[in-house]
């Protein structure tokens, strides 16, 4: 399927291809461009890496794509696991908080003159009329999420649409209104079936998902919702979700003690030292070691397309 750079509505033909981007974005820069070159975006390549941001800006002659890495395979997932990780403000006050640390990861690539120029939002200021399409899987994902804030929000870019994978909750309540409401219809987040990582940081904490959710079940069917903010009803059932299989997994234990923060309001100390204890474990192995959240091993499988090189 060809790459669809105008879409507005869902496009499993962009799914696809974003989805082999945010793969091989764990790749070496050599392998990124030769991708980029045999999915017909020969334009201007640049790989950005700045204190484990990385990514890549390619384009065709009709699009942009904007591709963050995530978290190294077999790496510790340990801000994932920060049960106490806070939210503060950003370049734009009127637009609610967003999680430090991934925050500070996007910094460490926008507006920074690397040992290659400045790549954001250079590239994408200087785009001419193509549309700018972002992607990225697991930490990449939320960084896809706020580097469309930044360009929205901050330099006035407009951007065509987000599609991430497994990625974990950015911002408050009030974030979420904000990037939905001007970008909504164009926000696709793809969670497989027991993948923990979409499910923290917890609802409870104050985060909060946005855009469409496209929901894969374990049998690998699909289901889709419109973009919408997350509800405490939403956050339930997305938990509940993963308590329905036959196998439950890694995220079962975790989302159960999950049910009760969200019902009772909070965690004794000692429920939420024992909540904690037992998402770092889940976590620190690394992303091949969770369940469902690889992206080789499931989300390219999920969406039936595999990388062409």
């Amino acid at each position: 399927m060809a790459f669809e750079p105008r879409a507005t509505s869902f496009s499993t033909a962009n799914a696809q291809i974003l989805a082999q981007a945010s793969a091989v974005a764990y790749d070496t820069p050599e392998r990124c461009a030769k991708w980029a070159k045999v999915s017909g975006f020969t334009g201007a390549f640049d790989f950005f890496d700045n204190q484990d941001t990385q990514g890549f800006v390619t384009e065709s002659s009709d699009a942009v794509i904007v591709a963050f890495r995530g978290t190294q395979p077999n790496r510790p997932m340990d801000w994932f696991a920060d049960f106490r990780a806070t939210c503060d403000p950003w370049d734009h006050k009127n637009a609610g908080k967003v999680h430090s640390g991934f925050y500070r990861a996007l910094r460490k690539v926008w507006g920074v003159t690397l040992a290659n120029g400045e790549i954001l939002p250079r590239r994408l200021v200087n785009r001419g009329s193509k549309p700018i399409w972002i992607t990225g899987h697991s930490l990449g994902g939320a960084l896809a999420e706020l580097c469309a804030a930044q360009a929205l929000f901050v330099s006035k870019i407009p951007v065509q649409g987000v599609y991430t994978f497994g990625q974990p909750r950015v911002g408050t309540k009030d974030f979420a209104d904000a990037v939905n409401a001007k970008l909504g219809s164009g926000i696709f987040r793809f969670v497989n079936d027991r993948d923990i990582v979409p499910r923290v940081p917890l609802f409870s904490m104050g985060f909060c998902h946005f855009g469409g959710q496209r929901f894969f079940d374990h049998a690998g069917e699909s289901s889709g919702a419109d973009s919408a903010v997350e509800t405490v009803k939403d956050a339930f059932t997305l938990a509940k979700g993963a308590l329905n299989l036959a196998v439950l997994g890694q995220v079962a234990g975790l989302v159960t003690d999950g049910f009760k923060h969200i019902v009772s309001g909070g965690f004794t100390d000692e429920q939420e030292r024992a909540f904690r204890e037992s998402a770092v474990e889940i976590l620190k192995g690394g992303v091949e070691k969770i369940d469902d959240h690889s992206m080789h091993k499931h989300y390219l499988v999920r969406l039936k397309t595999s990388l062409p090189v």
